[in-house]
């Protein structure tokens, strides 16, 4: 593991002609609440999924960002989200299998409710990111967002999750990855991506081989978050 203070990094990527980039992790650093299982979304959904949003959400448009609701229902056990598209819809069941035996049964419950839960909003947010894109660091909204968010990362992404006035965590997710923010990682962490058209990686996950620069491609990310009780009505009653 390898950890680098909280001072803000350094637009270049290597500080001097002795100093080394910060070398980013390919398994989760020890940050409780944050999960980062051995697992990858199946091939044929993912290319799916990124075929599915490119052609509805961002083939010939100038847009990098989607933002989708839907609403859980208790109706058979079945919906885990109706009003969303039937492909993420797919995804969130295939992910519910896929998560079971890697995350504690209370957090995976807190994502995939049971049938008698009552019914709860979720939204989902789909972001388009070029080579050199990022975005800040940062914590969800805490009045509109609950706990529990998976994040799914179609094509390579660096992630950094960077604890509140501690140290910070350079993490690097493969393509297909799928990431679980909850408790202190969805609360006290702040998490982003730096903007750079590559990036320094560990070699290997026992750290054996040598760490290596791998060039950013064009990376697409969807994740699941659960809106606040009344965070999904725009305005108060009365309000324009």
């Amino acid at each position: 593991m390898y950890a680098v203070n909280n001072a803000e990094s350094s637009d270049s990527e290597v500080d001097s002609l002795f100093d080394e980039p910060p070398i980013a992790m390919r398994s989760a650093p020890p940050i409780p609440g944050l999960f980062v299982p051995p697992i990858r979304l199946p091939l044929e959904l993912a290319n799916d999924i990124v075929q599915q949003c490119m052609s509805l959400y961002f083939d010939g448009r100038d847009i990098n960002q989607i933002m989708l609701f839907g609403r859980t229902t208790s109706e058979h056990g079945e919906n885990m989200g109706s009003g969303l598209p039937t492909f993420l819809i797919t995804l969130l069941h295939r992910l519910a299998e896929l998560l079971r035996d890697h995350l504690p049964e209370k957090v995976h419950e807190m994502l995939f409710p049971p049938k008698d839960a009552p019914p709860r909003a979720r939204q989902a947010i789909l972001n388009l990111y070029h080579p050199g894109e990022g975005i800040s660091p940062h914590v969800d909204l805490l009045k509109r967002f609950d706990d529990g968010i998976i994040g799914c990362e179609e094509e390579e992404l660096f992630g950094m999750a960077v604890p509140l006035d501690r140290n910070h965590w350079d993490l690097y997710l493969e393509e297909r990855s799928v990431l679980v923010l909850s408790e202190d990682a969805r609360y006290d962490w702040t998490h982003g991506i730096n903007g750079k058209l590559r990036d320094f990686v560990d070699g290997g996950v026992d750290g054996q081989e040598e760490p290596e620069w791998i060039e950013r491609g064009t990376r697409l990310s969807i994740t699941f978050r659960w809106l606040l009780p009344g965070a999904d009505i725009v305005g108060e009653p009365g309000d324009p």
